[in-house]
C-alpha cells in the first residue's frame, strides 16, 4: 500500500468516498449517490475541492485507489456535523468496502494527522455515529467525544 497526496484529479474518487462513509451500514437503504451528493449538508465536503485549507490523502494498492481522506475549513454558515469551529477543520474518511479491516483506514488517519502536526494544525474534528465500527478506530487514535450528548457525534483530536 502507498499513501499519496489527494489531489484535484482525485474528486471523482473523492466523492465516492463520501458517498460510501455516509452509507456505511450494511443492509440498510440509503438514497441514491446523485441526490446524497448534492444534498447542502454533504456538498459542503467536495465543492470547490482545492481551497484554502483542503488536505488529503489517498491509499492504493497495485495502482488501485482503495481509500481516501480529507479535511476542510467550514464556516459557522456553512458546515458538516463535525463542525467545531472556524480554526478546526473537519475531517472525513472512508476504505472502498473489500479493502477494510486492514490497517488502510488507520494508515490514512495517521498521515493526515502527520500533515497536520507539519502545517499547524491544532486539533481535527470529525462526526460519527455512536453505531458506526469506524468510531472504535478513532478512540484508538486518541479522538474524545466534543460536548457529548450534543446529539452530533462529534469528536475531536489535539494536534499540538
Amino acid at each position: 500500500m502507498t499513501i499519496r497526496e489527494l489531489t484535484g484529479d482525485d474528486l471523482p474518487f473523492l466523492r465516492e468516498m463520501l458517498y460510501a462513509a455516509l452509507d456505511w451500514r450494511d443492509r440498510w437503504w440509503f438514497p441514491p449517490r446523485r441526490l446524497v451528493l448534492r444534498h447542502p449538508q454533504v456538498v459542503v465536503f467536495h465543492r470547490d475541492w482545492g481551497r484554502a485549507g483542503d488536505a488529503g490523502f489517498v491509499a492504493e494498492e497495485d495502482g488501485r485507489a482503495v481509500g481516501a481522506v480529507w479535511w476542510r475549513l467550514f464556516t459557522e454558515e456553512a458546515h458538516g456535523e463535525g463542525f467545531v469551529d472556524e480554526e478546526t477543520p473537519e475531517l472525513a474518511i472512508a476504505v472502498v468496502a473489500d479493502a477494510r479491516g486492514r490497517g488502510i483506514g488507520r494508515a490514512l488517519m495517521e498521515a493526515m494527522h502527520e500533515h497536520g502536526r507539519r502545517t499547524g494544525v491544532a486539533r481535527v474534528s470529525l462526526s460519527v455515529e455512536p453505531e458506526n465500527p469506524a468510531k472504535r478506530l478513532y478512540e484508538r487514535l486518541g479522538y474524545v467525544d466534543h460536548e457529548p450528548g450534543d446529539g452530533l457525534g462529534r469528536m475531536t483530536l489535539d494536534l499540538a
